[in-house]
């Protein structure tokens, strides 16, 4: 595998759960840092390159991995594609469904698997979920979610219009996603109102309403300008379903989703779980399988309901 861009959630998140893995022999990487020689002497995954091109040119990777700033995902994700890289990349993939559609275009030319990294959906907690409501034989008809946390440091990207910054884009993946898992369709009506921006006039905190086919309807609060809050409810006919830490969950903590129903309250545990693990373990065996059609549909759709809230709030 091939890294582009040493960000904060590869070295928190990404490489830890690749060092997991047993289909990952090799971890190359490429970024500013290798400038620092403390950075160059301790990489003992694989090589280490500053220049970009001149990693694609030279690894012998077969996926990369592309986690730069939102603005630089298009230019990447192109150079790696027409190299006949497989490629994953942060979440947004992408500034605007339209290029989504191009560069998933470009891979299925080139014969290669392209996938957004919007992992919170492949930790088990999400499947217990499912499982739950199927025990009840329907589905969820309400969904309330919310993702906010305190101002990020002030030379944050996410804080720079021209970079791809904005709560829409930061955490929208998740809003997106999120209607996907649980109720399969695209929005009928998609509403979002910006209510805070930050000095640099950039979104930082949005409010998401959504009505979907069968009288089903979301609604969601995020953004980067409060405390802490990462929740999750589903409420069915005939129970709710609630998860904390549902978005962002840690590796190593033991979550909970809690039931409550008309002659019921319970507590279903979920043993600790790494959703990069998970995400990254489809995804080789997708590649391994040759079809990886279930991914990019996953990225397409997210990003077209994506282009929709952003249009409802005027910020396209």
């Amino acid at each position: 595998m091939l890294i582009l861009g040493l960000s904060s959630i590869v070295t928190r998140r990404v490489l830890p759960a690749l060092k997991a893995m047993t289909g990952i022999h090799r971890i190359d990487v490429a970024t500013a840092k290798a400038a620092d020689r403390a950075i160059r002497d301790s990489w003992v995954h694989g090589d280490i390159w500053e220049d970009y091109s001149k990693a694609l040119d030279s690894s012998s990777a077969q996926l990369v991995y592309v986690s730069v700033v939102n603005s630089d995902h298009d230019r990447w994700v192109h150079a790696a594609l027409e190299r006949g890289f497989h490629v994953v990349v942060d979440k947004p993939s992408f500034l605007g469904c339209d290029r989504a559609m191009q560069m998933v275009e470009l891979a299925a030319s080139q014969g290669k698997c392209l996938a957004e990294a919007t992992v919170f959906g492949y930790h088990p907690q999400i499947r217990v979920a499912k499982q739950l409501f199927g025990e009840v034989g329907s589905g969820p008809t309400r969904i309330s979610m919310m993702l906010s946390f305190p101002p990020l440091d002030p030379d944050n990207f996410r804080y720079q219009q021209s970079l791809g910054g904005g709560a829409l884009w930061d955490v929208g993946p998740y809003l997106a996603a999120t209607s996907r898992l649980f109720f399969g369709v695209e929005p009928e009506t998609a509403n979002c109102n910006i209510v805070a921006r930050g000095v640099t006039g950039v979104d930082i905190a949005f409010s998401a309403m959504a009505t979907f086919p069968g009288g089903r309807s979301l609604i969601g609060h995020f953004g980067f300008d409060t405390a802490y809050c990462n929740q999750l409810q589903l409420i069915g006919e005939s129970i709710t379903v609630q998860i904390d830490r549902a978005f962002t969950t840690p590796p190593d903590h033991a979550n909970t989703v809690r039931v409550t129903g008309p002659k019921e309250q319970r507590i279903v545990n979920v043993p600790a779980a790494d959703a990069f693990f998970h995400f990254f373990e489809q995804v080789i065996a997708r590649m391994g399988a040759g079809d990886w059609r279930d991914l990019t549909n996953d990225l397409i759709a997210d990003s077209a309901t994506l282009d929709r809230y952003r249009a409802a709030a005027g910020v396209i």
